[in-house]
């Protein structure tokens, strides 16, 4: 209480202050004798000459200081000596700036540590904080100080500690939801081999997209340098999205394999195809396969791109998986986003086609624009009967394609019943591709860490909520500002009053 008493009014003149010596009750162990001096105080000198010497000294043999003693009988404490004189000047606005005082608030523990999950720089921190507070000198604390929290707290070197924190990390996420799956493999002496771990959702959509897996394995960016393994499939909207992502070892065959076979757990079945980039190499084995729009190695340079935005060679390993959220969270909106303007409405058709009017209304908005190109293509087709026999029908078509001013003719066989009247049979319309089937996954959310910040951390995020919540429901009418202000001042009285109780009773 005393040393609080002192550091106020040290703010207020402009000095720091220390506490020299503190004699403790030998029964109660509460501070009985306390003498708190300003940090100038004393003389010291320097073994390192003057030309050479960088650091300041900062002793100046200043006097001013207060004796504090427990006074039994008053059951508080008082003051039995005080020296306000000082040997030096004394500046309140200049005081601010001295390491004693430099603190970061909560708030902005929580901005930093957001800002830097988002992968924002610590200068682009700093200012939006700044900017909040009306300037840097507002702020009570520096840049240096927000990079060395960064540094401090965030941030791991040792690959070991970066593996318990990443394990912490798979626990707490298994917390909050049971259907996070995680494995780590460890060597006989416990050192970190691989790892492989999927999200809720992404283990509910495989039912609709397990059907074509790609395994990029080309990324790999942490601060560790283990190669990075994701597992990429395509949505109903053509997007690229995730099921999964691993951090091996090494890339000998071993590794992927208890990989894969983790993996597969999982999701309880194998793909019916599972392909990495080299397969592109050799795409005439795999044709007339069904490749789910994935045969391209665009799709895994687009997703290079969109890990680039998240992680770099700095990154520890818990930075790393917790970014993975990140990225979820992100596609996780995109594809919200694209089922929305799907519900708003289709892009006209560009022919009097039946079957192109079904595929309308079937596909999604995305989808149907790779139909209605092949529907346009249907000008440069010849048609022509081959053979009849009773409903069925047997026709030959021939497309046109000009190849290098030369005109090529492709055939292909068409078949068709008349009996059925079916503009297309419903084995080529996809499920896959269809905007009126309601996915499971579209129902769970992406998992997400609350628990990386301390207790107090969560709990002050939940207030700052909640206040935000008040204000923006008032902000609109002056009434209710002034009405606001005067409940928070009420509320902060009765919050001293009741820690100066809370206080009292300990002592």
């Amino acid at each position: 209480m005393a040393n609080d008493f002192y550091v106020t009014y040290s703010k207020k003149v402009g000095f720091a202050t220390k506490i020299r010596t503190t004699t403790y009750d030998k029964i109660t162990k509460i501070p009985v004798n306390q003498a708190i001096h300003c940090n100038r105080d004393g003389f010291r000198g320097s073994r390192v000459k003057a030309p050479t010497r960088k650091n300041t000294i900062s002793a100046a043999g200043c006097k001013a200081r207060i004796y504090v003693k427990f006074d039994k009988n008053m059951q508080d404490c008082v003051l039995f000596k005080v020296e306000l004189r000082h040997s030096h000047p004394c500046s309140a606005r200049k005081a601010v700036h001295n390491h004693e005082y430099r603190q970061l608030t909560m708030h902005a523990k929580c901005v930093i540590e957001d800002n830097d999950e988002a992968g924002i720089r610590p200068n682009k921190t700093f200012l939006t904080l700044a900017n909040e507070a009306g300037g840097p000198s507002n702020m009570g604390f520096s840049e240096k100080d927000l990079r060395k929290y960064i540094t401090a707290r965030l941030q791991t070197s040792n690959v070991n500690a970066d593996v318990r924190e990443m394990m912490s990390y798979f626990i707490r996420m298994k917390d909050i939801n049971p259907n996070f799956f995680y494995a780590v493999k460890l060597d006989e002496e416990c050192k970190f081999r691989s790892a492989v771990w999927v999200d809720a959702r992404c283990r509910t959509s495989y039912e609709y997209y397990g059907d074509v897996v790609s395994v990029d394995s080309t990324y790999s960016t942490n601060r560790h340098g283990l190669p990075f393994v994701s597992f990429v499939r395509v949505n109903h909207n053509g997007k690229s999205t995730l099921l999964g992502y691993a951090l091996l070892g090494n890339e000998e065959i071993p590794s992927y394999e208890w990989v894969f076979s983790k993996w597969v757990k999982c999701m309880g079945t194998a793909p019916q195809y599972l392909f990495d980039d080299r397969c592109m190499w050799v795409p005439i084995y795999f044709k007339g396969e069904f490749w789910a729009a994935m045969r391209s190695t665009q799709r895994n340079e687009s997703m290079h791109a969109f890990y680039g935005g998240f992680l770099h060679s700095k990154t520890s390993l818990v930075q790393f998986v917790h970014e993975y959220h990140n990225v979820l969270g992100i596609k996780e909106q995109r594809e919200l986003e694209d089922d929305a303007a799907d519900s708003r409405g289709v892009i006209p058709c560009a022919m009097s086609s039946p079957m192109e009017r079904q595929f309308q209304q079937e596909y999604t908005t995305i989808m149907f624009r790779d139909v209605q190109t092949e529907f346009v293509k249907k000008a440069d087709c010849r048609v022509s009967v081959v053979a009849e026999q009773g409903p069925l029908v047997c026709t030959k078509v021939e497309e046109e394609k000009l190849v290098n001013d030369t005109i090529l003719y492709v055939p292909y066989d068409v078949h068709f019943d008349r009996s059925s009247q079916e503009k297309v049979p419903i084995c080529y319309v996809l499920p896959r591709w269809s905007k009126k089937i309601k996915r499971k996954h579209t129902y769970v959310k992406s998992s997400h860490d609350v628990s990386r910040s301390d207790e107090s951390h969560v709990a002050f995020r939940g207030l700052c909520t909640h206040f935000y919540n008040v204000a923006q429901e008032t902000v609109g009418d002056d009434n209710e500002i002034a009405l606001l202000h005067a409940a928070m001042e009420e509320t902060r009285a009765k919050l001293a009053v009741h820690r100066a109780k809370k206080m009292s009773e300990s002592v």
